[in-house]
């Protein structure tokens, strides 16, 4: 696994963004990145509920950054 995306899906556990993973053989995981105690697998909570997926099989990852817009500008 590339360093960047262990680093990316770090940061995305700490924030608890929204993620999808692409899987190595295809297969998409949406769900709320968590922390995990366990450093080769990462925890993914899903609507169906907790996944569990190991680092090695993830192939990329998209994260959903949110963004608070403080005011508005009236024209």
């Amino acid at each position: 696994m590339d360093k960047k995306l262990k680093q990316s899906l770090k940061i995305a556990a700490v924030r608890r963004e929204l993620i999808v993973v692409w899987l190595i053989n295809g297969d998409k995981i949406k769900g709320i990145a968590e922390v995990s105690a366990d450093p080769e697998r990462v925890k993914i909570n899903t609507i169906e509920g907790p996944v569990w997926v190991p680092i090695n099989d993830v192939e990329n990852i998209s994260r959903v950054v949110r963004m608070i817009v403080k005011g508005e500008i009236e024209e």
